[in-house]
């Protein structure tokens, strides 16, 4: 089911029954009906034997007792009872949806193999009858319901959809629902009532659900593709479309788990599709004979007609086909190896939208079953893939259950939706992963060679494995283990892959995979990033220094690259109650950072060898940020379970994102980043739109847009490689300790710093000498000394070394702009 905070379309039509049985209930027991005549649901059987006023309980409103319940109540006379204008407009909406996908259904009921002998069901007939019941105690201004005419068009089946309009959200709708629905009669009245589940168990029902099913599917569907159109177009990140395309197939497997249970009698979700599908096609203008159905309704699924394609395509029959045929041959402990071509040859150079349906067919076929055989590839021969999409997670739930769950068929079907809209760009995932991961080996390397003499208490051999594995399991996916396996297998087979078996192929082909283990080796980098910083203090300490050297009007040129750090983390990461601008205070607040006893500094002719510089609270460090995407953290492996959606996870979602939608004359939907302080400081706080808390509830639809600008928002966090930054600012503190090594001598004797790792508080004896106290006066000649080193280095091109090459190379383009007060 959807978490709480979300809501689907078929929720909405689920919840006007409910509220229609409970008004009726509620009322009619309010006015003396007989409460032992409404039945407990499950457990509550039990535990009604044993009332309580303050405890509910749940029962269920027979479908029989409607009517009796809606004439009881109009012929009350102690209390009369005046239909309230909610319950009319919620019971005509009922069968306003409810008829119109009826009247469609029958109108090619001749055609199809199931009978509608009836053009309303008998649910919608139950309903008519309570309202014409209740009619005269209703109010007389209450507009009648204009129910949707028939229509013999084309696309007549699919016009049932517009009937299901009536629960789109407004705008309005995130802040509170917008559908108001009757209460029960009785506010003291504990009781839950819902409607019998025979409300939704006839066959014409199971069609009804199975459309509002795919109503909501459609939507998510439309998401999606927003997603990769803008993808396409250089507006997300490669991890951050597939994060969020992962989640709405996770959220499409929750709408549908809902409604999939309502069709087991009627011979489970893919007898029901397919009967759709029927509908469909006939509704399309397609013959019986044409769809190869038989007399008796039987479907030659040999015989399948490419020429429904873009109706298969829409109801999922055409990816339903591809699995159970690939299902088929598939042999116990065996890899499945194709030939290529076998099924065809796949042009992503091709224009997709001039293709006819078979040559559409044809391609879905030959890209469905390539990737196909490499997910069971990792199922059977590679258990330490490191990432699993709902796309791999279902085909695992297939091997082991010989079922194809429908979840499955979705993510399939969205990972042929982005081959049609990348066609021949769908290898750039695959390549910004390639780029970004070897620029992370290197960076691992080069910090464990850096540090392989240089040690400190505070980062342990443990610090360094993590290091080790993440490099190892960079390499390891640099080895192609996908590839490694099919081909030992082939061997063994006696027939070996030919040579020009495209490698990587999984990771070029699926740019949902290469962005989600991209995603896991960055937040991988940023844990250990932060955790580097903060062990050494360098970036910390480097930033003190630096805005000293820049209030003092000592800097010769910017820092680019500690001018995005500050934006990055934020001030507060690095000051106590902000940046100072003063040189009394620049030594205050560099201890109130470092956790060092002021005491330390404050006598330099009285300074002493043994003086501990440390204090028992220790410093304080750069926090870790981009709350969002840490919320996937662990989510993608293979332990990972669902993520749960609470109230707290979707409101995080909604007040973090960085990004605002705007949209011109034209409808055409562009993105903005915020700039408005005050809202930036909410969103950074996570103060900003709480509305899932507040008691409002959202689509689907748009929790995934929300979630997508939110992880947009923080790819420059996460990406960033805090590792080359702590290295820079450490080699900049070995060169100002030179520089600055016989003054330091003077002013605080040979003792200043007694080892390398204690390089920081180099920084600190600077900043010390810049603090006049009692008869020592101020020094300057220490800042002034470390400011020609600094201003050296960003002189000689280092300024913006990460910003300007590193982040452009992965594709993060930067640009700090100075703040500029003299307007």
């Amino acid at each position: 089911m959807l978490p709480a905070p979300l809501v689907s379309v078929y929720q909405q039509y689920k919840q006007d029954t409910d509220s229609v049985a409970s008004w009726l209930a509620s009322t009619a027991k309010a006015c003396g009906y007989p409460a032992d005549l409404l039945k407990p649901v499950g457990q509550a059987k039990k535990k009604a034997k044993h009332k309580h006023k303050n405890i509910s309980s749940k029962y269920i409103v027979a479908l029989k007792d409607f009517v009796p319940l809606a004439q009881f109540i109009a012929g009350s006379k102690k209390p009369v009872v005046d239909v309230p204008e909610s319950f009319v407009t919620t019971i005509n909406r009922v069968i306003n949806v409810r008829s119109s996908f009826s009247n469609r259904l029958a109108e090619h009921g001749k055609k199809t193999t199931f009978q509608v002998e009836k053009s309303h069901s008998f649910f919608v007939r139950i309903l008519e009858q309570v309202r014409e019941s209740l009619r005269p105690r209703m109010p007389t201004a209450t507009p009648a319901w204009a129910e949707s005419s028939s229509s013999s068009s084309a696309d007549a089946l699919a016009n049932a959809f517009e009937a299901l309009k009536v629960y789109e959200p407004s705008d309005d709708f995130l802040k509170a629902p917008d559908i108001k629905r009757p209460e029960p009669e009785n506010a003291t009245d504990k009781v839950v009532y819902e409607a019998e589940g025979a409300a939704y168990s006839d066959f014409e029902d199971a069609m009804f659900a199975y459309s509002v099913m795919l109503e909501d599917l459609r939507k998510i569907r439309e998401q999606i593709s927003f997603i990769w159109q803008n993808y396409r177009d250089g507006a997300f990140d490669i991890a951050t479309a597939a994060i969020a395309t992962n989640t709405a197939i996770e959220l499409a497997h929750n709408v549908a788990e809902e409604v999939i249970p309502l069709f087991r009698s009627h011979g489970g979700v893919w007898q029901v599709a397919i009967n759709y599908y029927h509908a469909a096609a006939l509704a399309s203008g397609f013959s019986k004979e044409s769809m190869n159905i038989s007399d008796g309704g039987r479907d030659n699924r040999s015989a399948f007609n490419v020429k429904t394609y873009d109706v298969a395509n829409n109801t999922y029959i055409n990816v339903y086909r591809f699995l159970e045929g690939f299902q088929a041959v598939l042999r116990p402990n065996m890899l499945p190896l194709f030939k290529q071509g076998v099924f065809g040859t796949y042009d992503p150079t091709s224009n997709f939208k001039t293709k006819s349906p078979e040559e559409k067919f044809q391609e879905d076929q030959v890209i469905m079953m390539e990737v196909f055989g490499e997910l069971i590839a990792i199922i059977r021969a590679v258990p330490n893939w490191p990432v699993e999409d709902e796309f791999l997670r279902g085909m695992r739930e297939m091997e082991d259950t010989k079922k194809i769950p429908f979840y499955l068929v979705f993510a399939a079907q969205i990972y042929l939706d982005i081959h049609h809209i990348l066609r021949d760009d769908v290898e750039r995932g695959f390549d910004q992963m390639c780029e970004e991961t070897n620029i992370m080996r290197n960076n691992l390397n080069s910090h464990l060679e850096f540090h392989e003499n240089l040690k400190i208490d505070g980062w342990t051999a443990k610090h360094d494995r993590a290091l080790k594995d993440t490099e190892s399991a960079i390499e390891w996916l640099g080895t192609d283990p996908i590839h490694q396996v099919k081909d030992s297998h082939a061997r063994r087979q006696g027939m070996p892959l030919s040579p020009d078996t495209p490698q990587y192929n999984l990771l070029r082909q699926s740019p949902v995979m290469s962005g989600l283990i991209l995603h896991y080796l960055r937040l991988d980098l940023y844990d250990i990033g932060i955790a580097a910083a903060n062990a050494w203090g360098s970036i910390t300490y480097m930033e003190h220094l630096y805005n000293a050297v820049e209030k003092e009007g000592l800097l010769g040129g910017p820092w680019e690259d500690m001018d995005f750090m500050r934006i990055l983390v934020g001030q507060d990461a690095f000051y106590v109650g902000g940046a100072p601008s003063v040189p009394e205070d620049y030594y205050k607040k560099f201890c109130l950072q470092m956790g060092v006893s002021a005491a330390a500094f404050a006598d330099r002719s009285k300074r002493r060898s043994k003086v501990a510089l440390e204090s028992r609270a220790g410093p304080r460090g750069i926090k870790m940020g981009a709350p969002v995407s840490v919320m996937f953290q662990n989510r993608f492996t293979r332990r990972g379970s669902g993520m749960v959606w609470t109230t707290e996870l979707v409101d995080n979602v909604l007040a973090r994102s960085e990004w605002e939608e705007e949209t011109d004359g034209d409808q055409i939907v562009s993105m903005s980043r915020v700039i408005d302080p005050k809202t930036l400081t909410e969103i950074r706080k996570g103060k900003n739109k709480k509305l899932a808390e507040d008691g409002g509830r959202l689509p689907p639809e748009k929790l995934i847009r929300s979630l997508l600008f939110a992880l947009q928002s923080e790819i420059m966090e996460v990406a960033f490689p805090y590792l080359l930054m702590h290295r820079w600012c450490w080699k900049m503190l070995q060169s100002i300790q030179e520089q600055c090594d016989p003054l330091l001598r003077e002013l605080f004797t040979p003792a200043y710093i007694e080892r390398e790792n204690q390089l920081p508080f180099v920084v600190g004896w600077i900043l010390a000498a810049m603090n006049s106290s009692g008869e020592v006066l101020q020094d300057r000649r220490l800042l002034e000394s470390a400011a020609v080193v600094l201003n050296t280095f960003l002189s000689a091109g280092a300024s913006g070394s990460i910003c300007g090459s590193v982040l452009e190379i992965i594709g993060i383009h930067v640009q700090v702009e100075d703040d500029d007060d003299s307007e």
